[in-house]
């Protein structure tokens, strides 16, 4: 059997190649230049729910400044609050939402339509669920959603639901012994069949330990697409060193969260934090087992220095001065993200 190791380094250098049709970023001094795929930008919400525009948003991601920023590709969550109606988000809550998007993106440079291969000068974008529960006992409903460039399923969000339970709103650690119900094993059941990525981001450690389970058993990746590391700070949102090392044992990625009550606890976070996030989930899982999934327009409290998508190279250039090669970097900022997009 080939070495799973050697499989991911030949991987990442395949897609390495599938960057390099974008205009190179320019960097000022202090600044390094490298592609980057953010794996949670809140884009969706920000248009359909508090009527901003995907070209601007809050000002977190400036469709003007990504190319500058060296942005090749995003995944967008397809996010619906739980209080858009008394039972929670319903199927026609998202499609309305994924129609409102498409049409946005389709005249909003420099993104490409979700799925789709870009031409020159253009941002790739897929599509991630942030809460599924509408897809519960629906789970035949997902194929249809793969060929509109659904790549990744996030279970749940703040609030337990039909699927699974949450880890919660609050900084407070619950007791949560109940992980994935059956209408949960079904839909994660489902979208490993269909090459979509179970995403454990807000989900309960049961949940986390349920779903790293069923994808061992099919060897599937599993992603966090925006948490920490709950040994640098503590908060039920952020992961335990053995789920890291979890999800690193699947192929799968942890997208490091620029939220700062993830990144420090007691202090305004700054770009120094996220860099300490990173390097930690390498010495856990491994160089090729971490990315970014930034969270911006997510309501974030963003980091001093990453304050929005313009932070992108001064963050590059940290990575860089905490000791990490430029090919490090670069699998860190875009080529691990793109393994796991690509598988899927």
């Amino acid at each position: 059997m080939m070495d799973r190791r050697h499989h991911l380094w030949a991987s990442a250098g395949l897609l390495a190649a599938m960057v390099t049709g974008f205009p190179s970023p320019s960097a000022a001094d202090g600044e390094l230049a490298v592609p980057v795929v953010d794996l949670h930008v809140d884009l969706s919400y920000q248009l359909n729910f508090k009527g901003r525009s995907v070209g601007r948003g809050t000002g977190q991601w400036l469709s003007t400044e990504l190319v500058r920023a060296g942005v090749a590709g995003v995944v967008l969550p397809l996010y619906v609050p739980h209080e858009v109606a008394p039972g929670g988000p319903r199927l026609g809550d998202i499609e309305r939402s994924y129609q409102q998007l498409f049409s946005a993106l389709a005249v909003t440079e420099p993104f490409g339509l979700p799925g789709t291969v870009p031409g020159v000068r253009r941002v790739r974008t897929w599509l991630a669920f942030e809460g599924a529960a509408p897809f519960a006992g629906r789970a035949d409903a997902l194929a249809a959603w793969v060929a509109r460039g659904l790549r990744i399923l996030g279970l749940v969000h703040t609030h337990d639901n039909a699927l699974a339970t949450s880890s919660g709103a609050g900084p407070e650690f619950r007791a949560v012994a109940t992980g994935l119900t059956v209408a949960g094993r079904e839909v994660v059941e489902r979208a490993l069949a269909l090459g979509v990525a179970a995403d454990v981001s807000h989900a309960s450690d049961a949940v986390v330990a349920d779903v790293l389970a069923m994808a061992r058993a099919v060897g599937r990746p599993v992603v966090a697409t925006h948490s920490n590391a709950r040994a640098l700070a503590a908060h039920p949102r952020n992961l335990t060193d053995e789920q890291i090392r979890g999800i690193a044992a699947t192929g799968g990625v942890v997208g490091v969260n620029f939220h700062g009550p993830f990144l420090a606890v007691g202090r305004r976070a700054a770009l120094d934090d996220v860099v300490r996030h990173v390097r930690h989930v390498v010495r856990q899982g491994g160089i090729e087992h971490v990315a970014l999934g930034s969270d911006f327009e997510g309501g974030i409290l963003a980091p001093r220095g990453l304050e929005d998508v313009r932070g992108y190279p001064r963050f590059g250039a940290a990575l860089l001065a905490s000791g990490m090669s430029r090919n490090d970097v670069e699998r860190v900022c875009a080529t691990n993200a793109l393994r796991v997009l690509g598988h899927t």
